[in-house]
């Protein structure tokens, strides 16, 4: 096996970088328009270690070549004080962003994913959510809520049993269609049903029984 270490040559083209604090006084798509002491580095860009986004009269460090002359791209390579107290934004590659203004974040990305091995708790005085579709899968869930007003426009439902317990249960509807399949079954203290036209009941059988009296009373009555 050949071991010989071979040397790469230089290209001879490398030129001494040094680094000068400058103040920010403009931007034009991805360049930077500086404001130095020494005038070394009149644009520059933002280097990807730089994270926080630099705004008009921020203080910054910008690496430079240190050769005169030399045609060496200049990178802002960190904010060193901000103009503006209490707002910031970092920008990440790919297009993602946090800005961060008088204690509020807002993360701005394409997608997010939340993965915890155990727990994700949010706490908030008022939580907002809005998008065009949503997705929730829980293999158990416990909600307890103290009120709630919902519009909806098409609701369906399948659930393989379901159980509700209501103190007081008030339902008004336009139209109301159901069908049960097998046994429907109704167990009231008392019970009242007032139709304003007309109660039609088909049965293959009928049994009306009662403890106590049966009364019928109709301006006509036809039986059988």
């Amino acid at each position: 096996m050949n071991s010989k270490l071979v040397s790469l040559p230089r290209t001879g083209h490398e030129h001494a970088l040094g680094f000068v604090h400058a103040t920010v006084t403009g931007r034009a798509d991805r360049w930077f328009f500086l404001n130095a002491a020494d005038a070394s580095a009149p644009r520059a860009l933002r280097a990807q270690s730089c994270l926080i986004e630099p705004e008009c009269g921020d203080t910054v460090l910008v690496c430079r070549a240190d050769t005169p002359g030399a045609n060496v791209t200049a990178y802002i390579v960190a904010v060193l004080a901000c103009a503006t107290s209490g707002s910031a934004e970092l920008v990440l590659p790919g297009g993602v962003a946090l800005h961060a203004c008088d204690g509020a974040l807002e993360v701005e990305a394409g997608q997010i994913a939340l993965k915890a091995k155990h727990r994700v708790a949010v706490q908030a005085s008022a939580i907002e959510m809005e998008g065009l579709q949503g997705e929730m899968t829980f293999h158990r869930l416990n909600a307890s809520i103290g009120e709630t007003q919902a519009r909806l426009g098409a609701v369906t439902t399948i659930a393989r049993q379901l159980t509700t317990t209501v103190g007081r249960f008030v339902q008004k509807a336009r139209d109301s269609f159901r069908w049960t399949e097998n046994v429907d079954e109704t167990r009231a203290g008392r019970m009242r049903m007032k139709v304003e036209e007309r109660l039609h009941v088909t049965a293959r059988d009928a049994s009306v029984l009662a403890e106590g009296h049966v009364k019928i009373d109709g301006e006509k009555i036809d039986l059988g």
